[in-house]
């Protein structure tokens, strides 16, 4: 203690009453020690002491405020106290000391004060305004702790609401003595569909909602009876009259200074729908059960006794024997197993009873009235522990009859070894016997013949006369070939018109003979005068093939040679034919690279006006660059490319190549320049023709006249309808379209008359002689009449020498190209024919042309 506050000390003690009279006789050493007990209360008070002037500023503090502020005593006094005041407490510090120097009596507050650590302390401060407004005394007092309880109390009290308030369940407070209702949590007022003010001060009896829960005062007061009251399955009343199964929990407990009960109350609608929903189910498994085409059944074991539990009603369906039978006589069911069957089902049941897994086995068993049925058995066993070993309880299982599926079954055997339409051998069950044959006749040094046989027309047969007529027709070939043959050999249908037919100890002679009566035989199509006919292949075991896949394959070949002949004809397998088909496979290999590798070009040839002897347009040809052969003319390689379906692909590539052309002709100012595109009937009735044709005329912007596009007899008659709705659409879009190689074909003048078509062009077959063919002459004669008087242009191709363009010329043909006027030319040269703007009457170029085309 300093000597100012010990001074200080002396004189509050000199001003106070209490050293009376007593006091002053008191000695200075009792004084002294009297004055260090009033010192010692002081500094230790648990209480912070401040002494402030009319200023605020700390005149003397003990030592317990500075521990609660952290500094040093010299370093308070003279300091304002507000700097130890938190800003948001400066306020209600200031009205402190306004208080207390205008009530002139003792004023307190709470307030948060800042210690030397920044710690944020909250105190109570009770502040007294001495010696005429010129001091203030300040008691301050560390409320942490009572803060820290208080925060504590309001977050369990918070955190008690909010379980109350979210809880899935009711809840209900209701005073114990009077049985008012206190409190409802939201819950509870959700289910009843009214505001919580209807509740709160209602006896709990008085309220519908719980009529059915608390009926009357004597009853609230009877649960209070019990440590805790539950009841289950009671009935909730709410606003809308709808009635709600809940399960209620209730108990007693002092709140404060009363005591109350408090319900919960739980909404179990969705267990109760739970519940009548399983009571359905069972009531439908019971009616499923009955009804199932299954006959189920169930046996008890006791004790070595058998006993019948359950036999749904189909047993007498498939059994013959009605439920009330077998419950009579348990063992009835053994009684009916076919004796055949008898060791299997007695296997079948033994590896149940001995715990082993089992599969369903299938056996017969005689009806009541002696008829035989195949069934499927199936059963489980329940067991039960009796003492060191368990023992079979219950046997359970079902039975399903499948009479009808074993029928079905040799049925689908029967054909999935033989064709469905006419019932021969099919292909797996050729396979397999060709393997026993070729076998045999390794062992026995025989010769096995294969016959490959397809109809010719077969597929026009039934485009043109339906589908019944063409099957028939197979059932007539196959009864054919049949009589045709021995009961030794095999007569087959791989599928739709191929057959194979296999000729034991057969070698070339016996099967020519044998193909011969086949290939004479014919086969007439019923309810007509058509009669088609085979192509035959033949392969001979062992000289062409010693297996199966090997003499097959030799046969299609022959009979593909036997087709391109003329059909109505038989080859026999050579290795040449193999050679053949070997390089046809090549090239169609090479084919599908083609595209890809950009081998194919395209080459024009001029068409002339004969008029005028100038260039009326151009026809797009198609070669193929081949990397090996040189430049390959279409006739090698366009009918593979249709039959294994490239053309397509190709023409696809030609439309745009061919627009891009004019386009670029154009471009270098060559102008009415126009080319014919020949199509193949496949690529004209395919899905993308239109958009191919439509899209590479927006990329090029070439005007649609610059492209014709020539079509063939053949494609135009293939389908009709099509091929005019396809023409009608191209005309629309403003085409030249032309019929090539007119004349060849079959089609009606009338049907002509329908075609939006603008050229006819003449075979060459028919200009070829033509001042010496008097047939030729008159068709050529006729083409021209007919487009003169159907206002078409004629054009005729192949003209090769001065007397065919003569005679055109006098018979008033309009346009011609050929070799007398110019050979297909590669772009190159045929740019450089566009720009000399030379005339093919004058200056015909097929005589001085290189012959390279």
């Amino acid at each position: 203690m300093n000597d100012a506050d010990s001074k200080n000390a002396v004189n509050r003690s000199r001003d106070r009453n209490a050293f009376d009279s007593d006091n002053a006789n008191l000695s200075t050493e009792e004084l002294v020690r009297e004055l260090q007990v009033y010192t010692d209360l002081y500094e230790f008070s648990p209480v912070g002491l401040f002494t402030l002037d009319d200023a605020g500023n700390i005149r003397s503090v003990n030592n317990t405020g500075a521990s609660l502020l952290g500094r040093a005593r010299p370093e308070l006094v003279g300091v304002p106290f507000e700097q130890a005041v938190a800003e948001p407490s400066k306020g209600d510090f200031s009205v402190l000391l306004n208080d207390a120097r205008t009530s002139q009596s003792k004023s307190a507050c709470e307030l948060t004060l800042i210690s030397d650590s920044s710690r944020q302390l909250p105190v109570r401060i009770d502040a007294l305004c001495c010696k005429e407004g010129t001091e203030y005394r300040l008691s301050v007092l560390d409320i942490t702790k009572r803060k820290q309880s208080e925060l504590a109390l309001q977050r369990s009290e918070a955190r008690y609401r909010r379980l109350f308030e979210t809880a899935k369940d009711g809840i209900m407070i209701v005073e114990a003595d009077s049985g008012a209702i206190a409190e409802v949590n939201p819950f509870l007022v959700d289910i009843l569909g009214c505001k919580r003010e209807a509740l709160l001060g209602k006896t709990v009896w008085e309220l519908g909602f719980f009529a059915r829960i608390v009926p009357g005062a004597s009853d609230f007061k009877a649960m209070q009876q019990k440590e805790y009251f539950h009841g289950d399955d009671l009935l909730l009343a709410t606003v809308g009259g709808r009635d709600i199964p809940v399960e209620v929990v209730s108990n007693c407990y002092q709140s404060e200074q009363s005591s109350v009960v408090q319900f919960n109350i739980r909404d179990i609608s969705i267990r109760k729908n739970a519940e009548q929903a399983l009571l359905t189910s069972e009531e439908q498994c019971r009616t499923i059960v009955s009804n199932i085409n299954e006959y189920v059944y169930s046996v008890r074991f006791e004790e070595g006794d058998i006993t019948s539990v359950y036999h749904s009603p189909k047993c007498f369906d498939i059994t013959g024997y009605t439920p009330d039978e077998y419950y009579r006589d348990p063992l009835l069911w053994f009684t009916m197993i076919h004796e055949e069957d008898r060791n299997l089902v007695v296997e079948f049941l033994n590896g149940i009873f001995a715990g082993l897994d089992h599969e369903p086995i299938r056996h017969r068993i005689i009806h009541k009235d002696g008829s035989v049925r195949w069934i499927v058995n199936n059963c489980a066993v329940q067991r039960q522990r009796r003492g060191d070993r368990l023992s079979i309880t219950r046997l359970d299982g079902f039975i399903l009859d499948i009479t009808d599926i074993k029928r079905a079954e040799e049925n689908i055997f029967f054909l999935a070894h033989h064709d469905p339409l006419t019932k021969l051998p099919n292909r797996s069950t050729l396979y397999e016997r060709m393997e026993q044959v070729i076998c045999a006749a390794q062992k026995s040094s025989r010769n096995v013949a294969l016959l490959f046989l397809d109809i010719d027309g077969f597929k026009q047969i039934n485009d043109s006369m339906g589908h019944d007529v063409g099957d028939r027709l197979l059932q007539s070939v196959a009864k054919r070939l049949s009589d045709c043959t021995r009961s030794c050999d095999v007569v087959s249908r791989l599928g739709g018109d191929e057959f194979v037919v296999m000729l034991w100890d057969c070698g070339e002679t016996e099967t020519t003979v044998v193909a011969e009566k086949v290939i004479n035989a014919g086969f007439p199509v019923l309810g007509s005068n058509v009669t088609v006919t085979p192509s035959i292949g033949i392969s001979v075991f062992p000289d062409d093939g010693r297996d199966y896949l090997t003499l097959l394959k030799h046969a299609d070949i022959a009979m593909y040679h036997a087709k391109k002949s003329g059909g109505n004809n038989f080859q026999f397998f050579t290795h040449r034919l193999n050679e053949i088909a070997h390089e046809r496979f090549v090239l169609e290999a090479e084919l599908r690279r083609a595209l890809d590798r950009e081998e194919f070009v395209l080459y024009y040839q001029p068409k002339v006006d004969l008029s005028t002897g100038r260039f009326s347009g151009m026809e797009a040809l198609i070669r193929w660059q081949h990397p090996a052969h040189g430049l390959m003319l279409p006739e090698s390689f366009i009918r593979i490319a249709e039959e294994s379906g490239l053309l397509t692909q190709i023409s696809k590539w030609i439309i745009p190549t061919v627009c891009r052309q004019i386009q670029q002709w154009q471009q270098q100012g060559i102008n009415s320049v126009s080319a014919a595109v020949n199509l193949s009937a496949s690529f004209f009735q395919h899905p993308d023709f239109e958009e191919t044709i439509e899209d590479s005329l927006l990329q090029t912007g070439i005007a649609p006249e610059c492209l014709e596009l020539e079509l063939t007899e053949a494609t135009i008659m293939s389908d009709p309808q099509r091929v005019l709705g396809s023409m009608a659409a191209m005309k629309a879009l403003g085409l030249q379209l032309s019929i090539d190689d007119f004349g060849t074909g079959y089609s009606s003048l009338s049907y002509l008359k329908k075609l939006p078509v603008d050229k006819l062009k003449i075979d060459q077959s028919f200009i070829h002689n033509i001042a010496r063919d008097a047939d030729n002459a008159a068709v050529v004669r006729a083409v021209i009449s007919i487009g003169r008087s159907m206002q078409l242009r004629v054009i005729a191709e192949g003209v090769e020498n001065a007397s065919q363009l003569a005679w055109l010329q006098a018979e008033g043909s309009e346009e011609a190209q050929g070799y007398y006027f110019s050979r297909p030319l590669p772009v190159a040269k045929m740019t450089a024919l566009l720009k000399q703007r030379a005339n093919f009457l004058h200056n015909p170029r097929g005589k001085t042309q290189s012959k390279t085309l």
